[in-house]
């Protein structure tokens, strides 16, 4: 027969082991809230991923913006240097265009025959 301390035993085994049972459910519950913050945890890092491919593509393009601007301003700098060296040459064209036809107009002048140095005191 059942006897009290028999009872008693049982009664405790069954309490041990829906003890048990509430732990089993608690860990799982945990677990499943580890999960969730685990997905929450990589969706955001996706996300933030994603952010700083933006980021990325908008810095390069920045920076290309800037690269651009330098090389455009360099090309007018050189521009402006080849067209104001291009007018000297044709300056230049000229005055030794009308230098040969004032040579050739005087041809019985010949050349000059350079000036004496001026002397520190000032004679010749």
């Amino acid at each position: 027969m059942w006897g009290r301390s028999n009872i008693g035993k049982t009664v405790e085994e069954l309490t041990d082991h829906l003890r048990l049972v509430d732990h089993v459910r608690a860990l799982q519950d945990g677990q499943k809230e580890i999960a969730e913050a685990i997905r929450a945890v990589n969706n955001r890092l996706t996300s933030i991923e994603a952010e700083f491919r933006v980021l990325k593509a908008e810095t390069q393009r920045d920076a290309l913006r800037e690269v651009q601007h330098a090389v455009q301003g360099v090309q007018g700098s050189v521009h402006d240097e080849l067209t104001r060296m291009a007018t000297r040459l044709v300056v230049l064209e000229q005055a030794l265009r009308r230098e040969a036809v004032r040579q050739q107009a005087s041809p019985a002048a010949g050349p000059r025959p350079p000036a004496a140095p001026s002397r520190p005191d000032g004679s010749r």
